[in-house]
């Protein structure tokens, strides 16, 4: 356990060795330290509370005498994560303390830890040692990992900040459960969402991708608007349903999941493609403005035609957004191109819809989140 301990508050270590020559001259540093601080002992902190637990679900008598190597991978995101907060001291300066490479390394860092969160599951069921404890540890590390990357992305600027609403909710709605039990009043137990760890992706993707100078700041904002909507409102039905609030079926359904995946099936999806398709056409009737950008204007037109028709939808959206967010793009920042760009990306939240020509990514989102569903996830 002392090599736990170690992989998790060495990287706070070495920020503080790294800032040592700053305190006195800017005390703020110390405050930039200390989220990293505490994220290092709290997850430490659930590590060893949760110790006993290292065992199959339902097989409590035959306990792990080891970690394990999916355990140990979910340890090192989460000294990655205490890394990542070590950018904060940065981030926070009134001036461009971030530059050349180091502007590239949060963003790299978080990505890596994102992809990190498919091994660990990847390597325990290969083990099959899938355990109580990594479940807990990785959705723990999951919680801190989008909030620590949405401070560093909020105090570069990259992201507005309201959005560190999106890092802090998960807390809340556990302290919330903690205390109806503590008082005696009843919880319902969450079952599992698919829909709800799609979106706890698309913000780890997007947080990422927000944190690389690659992209424009003006569309990671309007991106984080639209990403936000529906997990803080998934926050707030999941906290209903727990609480005894709301109405559910059998299933767990109630008259607002209902009425939520009707729209998403259409019209939404339909009114979507038909402003992609639209705006396509404005922005290719204005070639002329474009002539030395063909691979773009090509690009862009065929994502744009895939997405309106329902082919490969939500890849074809991931793509848009990406050509109208990137800092290359010639398309700059007009009504008509933010009209597209928001279009896009509520299209890779739902989906083409109803009248897609061909959408295989529904059936990849949707198996693969059955399968690894949990029943409090990092975002419910």
């Amino acid at each position: 356990m002392w090599l736990a301990t170690a992989i998790l508050i060495i990287p706070w270590l070495f920020a503080v060795w790294l800032y040592r020559s700053l305190f006195g001259l800017q005390p703020a540093t110390i405050l930039g330290l200390l989220p990293g601080l505490v994220v290092a002992v709290y997850l430490q902190s659930q590590l060893w509370r949760r110790l006993e637990s290292n065992h199959r679900h339902g097989d409590t008598d035959h306990p792990f005498t080891t970690l394990g190597a999916a355990n140990w991978i979910t340890l090192l995101r989460s000294g990655a994560v205490v890394g990542l907060a070590g950018f904060l001291p940065l981030a926070i300066q009134p001036e461009r303390a971030l530059s050349g490479m180091l502007l590239w390394t949060p963003g790299i860092i978080y990505l890596g830890i994102a992809l990190a969160d498919l091994v660990d599951g990847f390597v325990a069921r290969k083990q099959m040692r899938e355990t109580e404890l990594g479940k807990r540890l990785d959705i723990e590390s999951d919680a801190a990992g989008i909030l620590v990357a949405s401070l560093v992305a909020v105090a570069l600027g990259r992201l507005p900040a309201i959005y560190l609403l999106v890092g802090l909710a998960y807390y809340p709605f556990m302290v919330g459960i903690w205390m109806r039990k503590k008082r005696d009043l009843p919880v319902t137990t969450l079952q599992p969402r698919p829909y709800a760890r799609i979106i706890a992706g698309f913000q780890m993707g997007l947080v990422g991708l927000a944190l690389l100078p690659a992209f424009n700041p003006t569309f990671t904002h309007l991106a984080a608007l639209i990403f936000m909507t529906p997990l803080l409102i998934g926050f707030g039905r999941d906290w209903l349903v727990v609480s005894c609030r709301m109405k559910t079926d059998l299933h767990q359904q109630s008259t607002l999941d209902r009425l939520i995946r009707s729209l998403m099936v259409a019209p939404l999806p339909l009114a979507l493609r038909l402003v992609v398709l639209a705006g396509g056409i404005i922005i290719l009737a204005n070639y002329s403005v474009y002539p030395y950008h063909l691979p773009w204007q090509m690009a862009h037109s065929l994502c744009c035609l895939l997405a309106g028709l329902g082919i490969m939808g939500r890849s074809a959206s991931l793509f848009l957004v990406l050509l109208h967010g990137s800092n290359l793009s010639p398309f700059g920042i007009s009504p008509v191109s933010m009209l597209v760009f928001g279009a896009g990306v509520a299209l890779m939240l739902t989906g083409t819809g109803v009248l897609s020509l061909w959408a295989p990514e529904e059936t990849i989102l949707y198996r693969n989140r059955k399968r690894r569903s949990r029943p409090y996830g990092k975002t419910p």
